[in-house]
């Protein structure tokens, strides 16, 4: 059941949208015009960017009523980030169900892991929130590999679930006795290949082992300590496994002290709140039917 050699994960290319707004948001020219055009050329992100503009996330008085009213809110970075998250669920939906899995748990998992992400950064760095998605964005997609080893190795994942359920162990524990690489090696090489910007590379890759990423340090250890804590407050998503994780070794991770990270928790529930657009992108998701004794609550 165990590997014998590492398992080769073919990261697909980045797809055509995605490599034009990449393209458009790095120049110096910055068009507005230019990037709406882009936007405008995929339906589903067209939608998205407008539903995002309008949400509750933003608060705005006034209806976004064009993708450039959209962008404007938003900002040629944030619709970077976003057309790179709707990328990843257009190309990387799983198609599969995997008994004891449930894909639509683990999405409001990154969801939670993204705002809790970026309430831990902003207090270990000083930046205001909204001035910088980088952690967000990281703590959205750091599952990201798990979504791609599903479809290009599914019996391989399916093995690393039973494993997890049988061992009492992570994911991360169970991937590399099963295919000798994990979601979080996975994950940074698609980041890499598809272009993302380096902050959230580094929070994507080393999600599991902040310790040992160069550069951008403190963008990998809050989503790190983000997704201890998404995984303290929500339900989980593979069924038999249950870890407790105690807050003071998340306040560890994250560089705070109790008292701070007790008000992290308090914006993260707001931030979940407030997101119920970003958390609808996984109702479409498969899942596996629930079961009893799901839940994690600590």
């Amino acid at each position: 059941m165990l590997f014998r050699s590492a398992v080769t994960i073919k990261i697909p290319s980045v797809p055509s949208t995605l490599a034009r707004v990449i393209e458009v948001a790095q120049s110096p020219d910055d068009n507005l015009h230019e990037l709406a055009s882009v936007v405008l050329a995929d339906p589903l992100l067209s939608e998205r960017v407008l539903r995002l503009a309008n949400s509750a996330t933003f608060c705005r008085r006034e209806k976004a009523e064009t993708i450039n009213d959209a962008i404007l809110v938003l900002g040629s970075g944030y619709v970077r980030n976003l057309a790179a998250s709707v990328s990843v669920l257009n190309v990387l939906c799983p198609d599969q169900i995997f008994p004891g899995f449930n894909w639509r748990n683990m999405w409001r998992h990154c969801v939670v892991c993204a705002v809790a992400s970026e309430s831990i950064y902003s207090w270990r760095t000083g930046w205001r929130r909204g001035t910088d998605e980088s952690a967000f964005v990281a703590g959205l997609l750091h599952d990201i590999g798990k979504m791609l080893i599903s479809k290009v190795a599914p019996k391989k994942f399916k093995q690393a679930i039973e494993l997890c359920q049988e061992r009492r162990i992570d994911m991360l524990e169970a991937e590399m006795l099963a295919m000798g690489t994990n979601h979080a090696i996975v994950g940074r090489q698609l980041a890499e290949k598809w272009e993302f910007p380096e902050k959230p590379i580094a929070g994507i890759g080393w999600h599991h082992d902040p310790a040992s990423v160069n550069g951008y340090a403190d963008v990998a250890f809050s989503v790190c300590a983000g997704n201890m804590l998404a995984k303290r407050i929500e339900d989980s998503y593979i069924y038999g496994y249950h870890p407790y994780i105690r807050l003071t070794e998340i306040a560890d991770i994250a560089g705070l002290d109790i008292s701070c990270l007790n008000m992290v928790i308090d914006e993260t529930r707001i931030g979940i709140l407030r997101c119920s657009e970003v958390m609808s992108w996984g109702n479409g998701l498969d899942c596996y039917p629930s079961q009893p004794g799901f839940a994690i609550h600590a």
